[in-house]
């Protein structure tokens, strides 16, 4: 039987905060210490994501694994078909079953091919006619706005970069002609790799070549342009990031160079400047959130800089996720690889453990105005223990009519009360009913509404 116990004292404290958490999935891929490095969001439910060998040689793998349930239950898959010396580079879902992946053979010094599956991943074949042409051309990038238009890209045929468009979800393509696009320098080419080519809402796209020029369209795909000015001279490999507002961030690696220099442009590449941005911003993988033109969430598993963080100003200041998945230990992040989002509510990122094969989901039940975090700061609502067995104790503070409610990780309420505070209130409430998991407690105290969140073991 469930109970609840009443005490009464005098505090004053308050403090608001936006529900949200973290939680584990399981990817299911086969093996050990197999990491998420590429994350590809369809939407809120579809996701698929790509694994490589976090223990050591060979790095690429033929894994993935796909959700249609955000991320509940992940079904794995392989890439069957592609060869023995054949590797996916990029991943691209576009529905449940159906994907595409741009793949290196690494018998043949790298060369690129252009791959689909429409079974989930049970056979994948090449895409006929489309950036497969021989020695003549290398897939470089595919990526898809929504499940009907997409365009993939290949480095230049007959002084033309190699692109295609559809609008049929990639059962057909069809070649950009060479009108459409601005011709290539000479000796000009596109970068191999999931973050050197960009989409964003609305038609538009970017990539980055070794010029240190970046293309763009607008229209999905239909016309491509360089940008009035180039971020840097040539580079070695780079990075590209855009969002809706003629804003892009870009990362370009010099020739002989072992670290990325960061620029950034608010007019749409009429000029750029080096980007400098304050607190903690991770330099392995980044997105934009869909739909919010200003926010952005950044990964890195390198010992020297790991975690997580996220910008709600377009990436002019991060903030370290400090959630007890993300940081067991105060000061002390874990490994975090690729990240996707489908929207301000949902998003995905690997992450490294040794033996469990996760990857982590981020899930904001409340907040609709930017990214956050629930910490376990000191305020008008108090949770011990936490975590705990069964029993838990909640100290609330105030002078006003107060609601105390509790829901579970799907959002279910499964306590709801109105209470009076004159001072501090204590209850307590047993959980020995309920499932062991995640929980939020939230109080929604005059104008303020405190939300925390609660373990079950």
């Amino acid at each position: 039987m469930r109970k609840f116990l009443f005490f009464a004292a005098f505090l004053m404290l308050g403090i608001c905060l936006n529900a949200q958490t973290w939680t584990e999935q399981n990817t299911n891929m086969p093996g050990t210490s197999i990491g998420v490095d590429q994350v590809s969001v369809v939407d809120s439910n579809i996701v698929w994501v790509n694994g490589f060998n976090g223990a050591g040689t060979p790095y690429r793998l033929k894994l993935n694994s796909r959700t249609q349930d955000g991320g509940n239950t992940w079904v794995a898959g392989s890439y069957n078909g592609f060869g023995a010396t054949v590797f996916p580079q990029v991943l691209t879902g576009v529905t449940y079953n159906k994907a595409f992946a741009i793949a290196m053979d690494t018998a043949t010094g790298g060369f690129a091919s252009f791959w689909k599956t429409t079974d989930g991943g049970a056979n994948w074949s090449l895409v006929t006619n489309v950036m497969n042409s021989g020695a003549t051309t290398f897939a470089n990038a595919v990526l898809f706005w929504n499940q009907n238009k997409g365009f993939c890209m290949g480095d230049p045929v007959n002084n033309k970069f190699d692109i295609y468009t559809t609008t049929d979800g990639g059962t057909t393509w069809t070649a950009v002609p060479a009108a459409n696009i601005t011709a290539p320098l000479s000796g000009e080419y596109g970068y191999n790799g999931y973050e050197c080519a960009s989409k964003y809402d609305g038609g538009k796209a970017a990539f980055i070549t070794n010029k240190g020029r970046v293309y763009v369209t607008s229209n999905y795909g239909l016309n491509w342009t360089v940008t009035a000015s180039a971020p840097f001279a040539d580079v070695a490999t780079g990075k590209i990031y855009i969002n809706g507002n003629n804003r892009m961030i870009v990362a370009g690696m010099a020739t002989g160079a072992s670290t990325y220099t960061w620029k950034q442009t608010t007019d749409g590449g009429a000029s750029w400047t080096a980007y400098a941005p304050t607190g903690t911003f991770y330099q392995y993988a980044m997105t934009y959130v869909p739909n919010t033109g200003n926010m952005l969430v950044s990964t890195s598993p390198f010992t020297t800089a790991k975690g997580v963080s996220y910008s709600n100003d377009n990436g002019a200041s991060w903030t370290d996720f400090t959630d007890v998945i993300l940081q067991p230990t105060v000061g002390s992040n874990i490994q975090c690889l690729g990240v996707g989002f489908a929207d301000i509510n949902n998003g995905w990122v690997g992450n490294y453990a040794t033996g469990a094969n996760t990857i982590l989901k981020y899930k904001n039940f409340i907040n609709t105005t930017g990214i956050s975090q629930t910490t376990a700061v000191s305020g008008n609502l108090e949770i011990y223990p936490n975590p705990s067995d069964s029993k838990v104790n909640f100290t609330m503070s105030g002078n006003n009519s107060a609601n105390l409610s509790i829901f579970d990780i799907t959002g279910k309420t499964i306590y709801n009360h109105n209470y009076q505070l004159n001072g501090i209130l204590k209850t307590s409430f047993d959980f020995s009913d309920y499932a062991k998991g995640i929980y939020f407690v939230k109080l929604s105290n005059g104008n303020e509404i405190t939300i925390k969140k609660l373990i079950i073991r």
